[in-house]
């Protein structure tokens, strides 16, 4: 028998889900766990990266904001963070975690309002409301996680929550795959956009995300992050033919994830 699970499982059983992330919190902090200390030696690193790109009161959404590890950074840089998060278990989570310092939007974007469905994975990180992401996942990366329930979320736009909240100085978005319709329902320039990719599979995806930035602001940049590095992977950013081409290499191909960068340039 596996103890620690047959614990956790009772545990869950007692306190219900929502609470087991926070639990899990507690228990890292005053033991000191591996987990504990990778987890503040990331904080350090993110905080190091976003300092880059955010000052105090910097307006961000986050987009798939999942269980918030973006968002202690943020609000470490004192940013005004909008999160985005449509997945029960992470949104209550949030709620409790961060209350009022953080606006909290329980919906899904996409390219116009109304409702689709949502795919819920055993492994809550890789939730999606992309049929294609999770078909073409299952082939290798992913083939032993199963999306066994499915649930209708509401849906609203960029545009709608620039609209409510203001144009942002930042938006990051990592929704599993379904980042080119996330940002088909956005039409106005943001200073600096990330998303996460999914390589080889999902190459030609990213790169019409990257056409859809254009569209919108012909003067951008590009730059990536692979995995979780928090380091951008080149001094000097490409512009948008550069980058493409980059994109087409090996050494892009085979990061397998992580984020892309585009940044208005300004005169």
């Amino acid at each position: 028998m596996n103890y620690k699970r047959f614990i956790k499982r009772s545990i869950t059983l007692t306190i219900g889900v929502k609470n087991i992330k926070i639990l899990e919190d507690c228990i890292h902090r005053i033991f000191n766990t591996t987990s504990f200390r990778e987890n503040i030696e990331f904080e350090k690193r993110s905080i190091i990266f976003y300092s880059k790109f955010l000052g105090a009161d910097s307006l961000c959404f986050d987009v798939g904001a999942n269980f918030g590890n973006r968002i202690s950074t943020f609000l470490l840089l004192k940013a005004k963070v909008v999160a985005i998060e449509p997945q029960k278990c992470c949104y209550k989570y949030l709620e409790k975690k961060f209350g009022n310092q953080i606006v909290l939007i329980t919906k899904a974007l996409g390219e116009k309002p109304g409702k689709t469905s949502m795919y819920i994975s055993d492994k809550s990180v890789v939730s999606s409301l992309s049929e294609e992401w999770i078909k073409t996942v299952k082939k290798d990366r992913f083939k032993d996680i199963k999306w066994g329930k499915k649930v209708d979320v509401e849906l609203t736009t960029l545009d709608e929550l620039i609209i409510t909240y203001g144009t942002p100085s930042f938006i990051k978005i990592d929704v599993e795959g379904y980042e080119l319709e996330v940002l088909k329902g956005l039409n106005k320039p943001v200073d600096l956009i990330s998303f996460e990719y999914t390589t080889p599979e999902m190459t030609d995806k990213a790169i019409e995300c990257i056409k859809i930035l254009e569209k919108i602001d012909g003067s951008i940049e590009c730059n990536y992050s692979a995995g979780e590095t928090m380091l951008l992977e080149f001094n000097e950013w490409k512009n948008v033919d550069q980058f493409i081409q980059i994109m087409l290499t090996d050494k892009f191909l085979s990061s397998r994830a992580g984020d892309i960068y585009i940044r208005r340039i300004k005169n």
